[in-house]
């Protein structure tokens, strides 16, 4: 059984978190990111596809 990934992306900057296999991981890492470098972020799945819905921006509330 193959499982899902999930990483927090950047197309600010060229950073990109480590694999997550919860969505919610990876969306805290986006959080983290955006707030610390006040970029908005995204999650991507395993294809490095955004997820629909996922875009975080700084100072956001998760």
């Amino acid at each position: 059984m193959d499982v899902a990934r999930y990483r927090a992306h950047c197309p600010a900057c060229p950073w990109t978190s480590r694999d997550f296999s919860r969505y919610s991981s990876a969306e805290n890492a986006a959080h983290a990111h955006a707030d610390e470098k006040d970029h908005a972020c995204h999650v991507i799945d395993q294809y490095g596809l955004r997820v629909t819905g996922s875009t975080v921006r700084p100072g956001e509330e998760h």
